[in-house]
C-alpha cells in the first residue's frame, strides 16, 4: 500500500511539473495593425528586466499603412515588455507594461491617441480595426446577388444584396483583417451578368460595381469594380 501511495504521489508531482512547464511555455501572439495613417519604419519588443531588444518587426521595407504583423512570445513570472514603434514622419511611441497575450493591438497616430480610463493617453488600443466597404451599384440594373468569400476557407457570406440592390443604391460591408487574409467580392445582376474581384482585403474605401460593357480600367486592366464613389 505504501508503495502504491508513493507511486501516486510521485506521479502527481510529475504531472504538476509538466502542467506548470506547459503554462510557462505557452506561446501567445499579438496581431499588430498599423493604424497610424503612415508607414511604420521601426517596431520593437524590449524585455523591461534585461533591456534585451528584439529584431525590427516592421522589416526592412517597413510596415505599410494598414499593414499587419504577428509577434509571438512566451511569458514567465514577472515578465514585462515594452512595445515601441516609430513612423516614417518621425513620430515615436511606446507602451511599457505589456506581457504576451493572444490579442489584437492597433498602433494609433499621434494626433488621435485614445484616452483610456485605465491607462490614460495611450498610443495603442487592444482592438482590431473594423474596416468598411461602401459598395455602390452603378451597373445600370438591379444587383440580385452580392457576396464576400474567404479565399482560404471558401466560406461565403450571406447575400449582402438582400432582396436586391437597386441601381444607384449602396450597401456597407464591414470586417476585420488578419495576416494573409484575402477575400473575393462577387456579384450577379438581374440580367444574369456575373463578375468577381478576387484579391481584396478589408479597407475603409468606396467600391463601385461596374456594368459589363464598361469594365475597363486604365490602371488595373479589365475589372468589374472601381475604388471610387459615383459622382453626385
Amino acid at each position: 500500500m505504501k508503495k502504491v501511495f508513493s507511486l501516486l504521489l510521485a506521479l502527481s508531482l510529475v504531472l504538476t511539473c509538466v502542467f506548470a512547464l506547459a503554462e510557462e511555455t505557452e506561446t501567445c501572439t499579438y496581431t499588430i495593425f498599423n493604424e497610424t495613417g503612415e508607414k511604420v519604419t521601426e517596431l520593437y519588443v524590449t524585455d523591461n528586466l534585461t533591456g534585451e531588444k528584439s529584431e525590427n518587426y516592421a522589416g526592412e521595407e517597413g510596415l505599410k499603412k494598414g499593414g499587419i504583423v504577428e509577434i509571438s512570445g512566451t511569458n514567465k513570472e514577472g515578465y514585462v515588455i515594452t512595445l515601441s514603434f516609430k513612423t516614417e514622419s518621425g513620430y515615436e511611441a511606446a507602451f511599457e507594461t505589456l506581457h504576451f497575450e493572444t490579442v489584437p493591438i492597433s498602433l494609433l497616430p499621434a494626433k488621435t491617441e485614445e484616452a483610456d480610463a485605465t491607462t490614460g493617453a495611450t498610443p495603442i488600443s487592444f482592438f482590431a480595426p473594423v474596416c468598411t466597404y461602401t459598395v455602390y451599384n452603378t451597373t445600370g440594373e438591379k444587383v440580385t446577388g452580392l457576396y464576400v468569400t474567404d479565399n482560404l476557407t471558401g466560406e461565403k457570406s450571406e447575400n449582402l444584396a438582400g432582396e436586391g440592390l437597386e441601381d444607384g443604391a449602396s450597401v456597407e460591408i464591414s470586417g476585420t483583417n488578419k495576416p494573409g487574409y484575402v477575400i473575393t467580392l462577387s456579384f450577379t445582376t438581374e440580367s444574369g451578368y456575373e463578375a468577381a474581384f478576387e484579391t481584396l482585403h478589408f479597407e475603409t474605401v468606396p467600391i463601385s460595381l461596374l456594368p459589363a460593357k464598361t469594365d475597363t480600367d486604365a490602371t488595373t486592366g479589365a475589372t468589374p469594380i472601381s475604388f471610387s464613389a459615383p459622382e453626385a
